[in-house]
């Protein structure tokens, strides 16, 4: 209740098009729900982050926004996740969809018309941003076929039969992700009294799995095992400088500083394998984890060189290794289908598909992970979760989980996920973030799955979130309109 809260965001949206569905200029009125008072991140959060990326995933030369910031008797705002990325998201994306229906254009087709072209990259925005090299046609063309977007109208008429409407929803993003605040990333690599190698750093885990994804990074690049390497969080004397864990920036920048410190290392550790092998440090070769003289006749393990020197202190093969690493900018394609029960405006998410490019991905299982709490993030917002005052007071009458709605883990059905993977030419290892990916993506994709199961009633919009009372409310409306 008094913690810092997530969304407090009004967009209205206009999008100029020509005859045959070009985006001409897109216009954006944002009034910012402030809170009380400014937290350190909630500006750059609700204001910087949405600038970034104002036109999405399209070329659209001409554009207009305006932000304005509300201080209000709430809860102060801060960053959460998406941290202002799916606000733009979503309303990009809903205006697409709105052109779509008034010009009767397939909904991936006018996406297909505007995309940025593959050979527009480096892409500069009209905000003077910079896009790296994405492939948006492609990653649309995998998750539509994920999906069986053909096959949907069966889907639907199935849906119809058993006396529920059915709808699909897609989005198309693009998120700027993984710019700092500290101008560069730190990491430690040390090797402890009995020569056990740890890596310190402080971007420090909240569930991301960094000890395993670090350590799988150093352990990959070094050839050796990952359990030979034990992920430590920096303590005070270390003197480590670099940016907490937030805007997917861990694995982009000190994940990228991981792979470094361990070449680093290799090169470091060169003379004394070369010492202890009586060979001059440019008759040594290193693979897999293990120095040898070019004939193969002698070798010793980078691992047992490090206990040959345990105990000495400073421990000859410790470093640091540091880097500024540049911002990312991972997309995707998320499809949706969303069934309502018209008796009671109950919605069900009935499929859903994720295509995302997060450039190099390190560990799939992770990946997956973060993709899928994203999504369920997504929809809490999109079905449920609101944050209610008083209107006069300031009074939040929503303080219980009796009043507060928090998505359920039934609400999610199986996510079919996939992976489009252009490689990141901004840090060594051509990752790009992926921790806000299906929260960003989620918003749009179920809200016009929704609407698009309402759209035959003639319903074109419900405010977020679209509860079961909402729902059936806008259909009773509807109804009572015919």
């Amino acid at each position: 209740m008094s913690d810092s809260h997530g969304r407090g965001i009004v967009i209205s949206g206009e999008l100029a098009m020509d005859r045959d569905g070009k985006f001409l200029a897109a216009r954006y009125d944002f009034v910012v729900d402030m809170g009380a008072y400014l937290t350190a991140t909630g500006p750059a959060s609700h204001v910087r982050n949405p600038a970034i990326c104002t036109t999405g995933v399209y070329r659209i030369p001409s554009l207009h926004a305006n932000f304005r910031v509300a201080l209000t008797n709430t809860a102060p705002v801060a960053a959460y996740r998406g941290a202002g990325r799916p606000d733009i998201a979503y309303v990009i994306e809903r205006l697409v969809d709105q052109a779509a229906t008034e010009l009767k254009i397939d909904r991936a087709e006018l996406r297909r018309r505007n995309f940025i072209p593959l050979d527009a990259f480096p892409y500069k925005t009209p905000t003077l941003g910079t896009y790296e090299a994405s492939d948006f046609n492609s990653c649309l063309s995998k998750a539509l076929k994920a999906a069986d977007w053909d096959g949907f109208p069966q889907r639907r008429e199935a849906a119809r039969k058993r006396g529920k409407l059915r709808g699909i929803g897609l989005s198309t993003v693009i998120e700027g992700t993984a710019a700092g605040f500290q101008p560069k990333d730190q990491i430690a690599i040390e090797f402890d009294a009995e020569g056990r190698l740890e890596v310190f750093t402080v971007a420090l885990s909240q569930g991301q799995g960094h000890e395993t994804t670090f350590a799988q990074i150093v352990a990959d690049t070094l050839g050796i095992a990952a359990e030979s390497v034990t992920l430590r969080e920096s303590v005070q004397g270390k003197n480590i400088v670099g940016n907490h864990t937030g805007g997917s920036r861990s694995l982009v920048g000190a994940g990228s500083v991981c792979k470094l410190a361990a070449q680093k290392l290799i090169e470091q550790a060169r003379p004394l394998a070369a010492e202890a092998l009586e060979l001059e440090p440019s008759q040594v070769e290193y693979a897999n984890g293990v120095y040898r003289s070019r004939d193969g006749a002698k070798s010793i393990g980078l691992l047992d060189l490090a206990k040959k020197h345990a105990g000495a202190s400073p421990h000859p093969l410790n470093l640091m290794a540091e880097a500024s690493i540049a911002a990312t900018f991972p997309n995707g394609c998320h499809i949706a289908e969303v069934e309502i029960d018209p008796e009671t405006g109950v919605s069900k998410i009935a499929a859903y598909t994720a295509c995302d490019d997060c450039g190099t991905v390190i560990n799939h299982a992770i990946v997956e992970g973060q993709i899928h709490g994203g999504i369920a993030m997504g929809a809490g917002q999109v079905f449920g979760e609101q944050t209610v005052y008083d209107a006069a007071s300031g009074q939040l009458l929503s303080g219980s989980f009796s009043d507060y709605t928090m998505p359920r883990a039934g609400w999610l059905p199986e996510v079919n996920l996939n992976e489009h993977t252009v490689v990141s030419q901004v840090n060594v290892l051509g990752a790009k973030g992926v921790g806000e990916a299906g929260c960003t993506a989620s918003l749009p994709s179920l809200v016009t799955a929704a609407l698009d199961a309402l759209r035959p009633l003639g319903i074109q919009h419900i405010d977020m979130p679209l509860t079961p009372g909402r729902v059936w409310q806008s259909i009773r409306q509807a109804k009572s309109r015919h």
